[in-house]
């Protein structure tokens, strides 16, 4: 069965062409991963205090070198540094598959998780520019009022790659019943993250994997919900048993297995995710 994940930061920790090939015959081949979108994560700091053409260049420079791997799928974490539609079309010659809008906080463009605000004038604009140009707005870290406002105008189908259920862990960064039942209403995807601190108050393990899993398959159908690891390649805040990385993930899908059958383990490791895009016309 092979695995896709819709969201691992990796890109932020491997810096050569040596760490990453380790990383790949070490963690993904022996475990069946064989498409990572791995993003590049801006914080809120360099946000406010980076110039955005040193930041561009920075990704520029990391998006060259994850693409000489046919694993890894580039996409954009944060992309709040991003003032003007100037910088927006350089960024989008980048070809991220997909880019958030926010990390959690307010900014020029969105409301985050821990924040209050809304869609931005010039976030809606951006959301309009971004579709345009086939790359998908990902509304993992908005907040409530932001991803509604997402509905309100998107012309795709709901994309969030990695969160968790708010009924089983009840934090910002989840999701609601009424968030995953627009994410099923819309035939979209929303990818079900394995760091611990997202699921649980403590190092979770696969039974308290599969307590969210129920919670989302209770509000959207298993078709549309995959996995969106949020691993970073250090295994810090990994489930137990996730030593680094993907190791325990045939584990996991074993269990989902036994417990909803074959078709939910399938659409789970990656036959979502690859159908979203399928239907979009994007190839992954």
């Amino acid at each position: 069965m092979q695995i896709l994940d819709a969201h691992n930061d990796l890109l932020m920790n491997l810096r050569t062409k040596e760490d990453i090939n380790n990383y790949l015959k070490k963690y993904c081949f022996p475990n069946k991963v064989v498409k990572i979108f791995t993003a590049y994560y801006v914080s809120p700091k360099q946000e406010s205090t980076q110039n955005s053409n040193n930041i561009l260049d920075d990704i520029e420079e990391k998006f060259a070198l994850i693409s000489t791997f046919q694993s890894f799928i580039c996409s954009m974490e944060n992309i709040g540094f991003i003032k003007n539609e100037k910088d927006l079309y350089r960024l989008i010659k980048l070809k991220p598959i997909c880019v958030t809008l926010t990390w959690n906080y307010d900014n020029c463009l969105a409301g985050g998780a821990y924040g209050t605000g809304g869609l931005t004038e010039f976030g809606r604009k951006a959301v309009k520019i971004l579709e345009e140009n086939n790359i998908i707005v990902d509304t993992a870290h908005l907040n409530k009022k932001s991803f509604l406002d997402i509905c309100d105008i998107t012309t795709k189908p709901l994309f969030c790659s990695h969160t968790s259920s708010k009924a089983i862990y009840n934090i910002p960064r989840g999701l609601d019943c009424e968030q995953l039942k627009l994410i099923n209403d819309s035939k979209g995807f929303v990818g079900l993250c394995l760091y611990s601190t997202l699921l649980a108050d403590k190092q979770i393990e696969i039974s308290d994997i599969v307590l969210h899993y129920d919670s989302l398959f209770r509000n959207c159908n298993f078709k549309y919900i995959g996995l969106g690891t949020d691993f970073n390649a250090t295994g810090e805040c990994n489930p137990k048993g996730f030593d680094i990385d993907y190791q325990g993930v045939p584990i996991l899908l074993d269990r989902i297995k036994s417990l909803y059958g074959e078709k939910h383990a399938e659409y789970f490791a990656g036959e979502s995710l690859k159908q979203y895009f399928s239907n979009l016309n994007i190839k992954i």
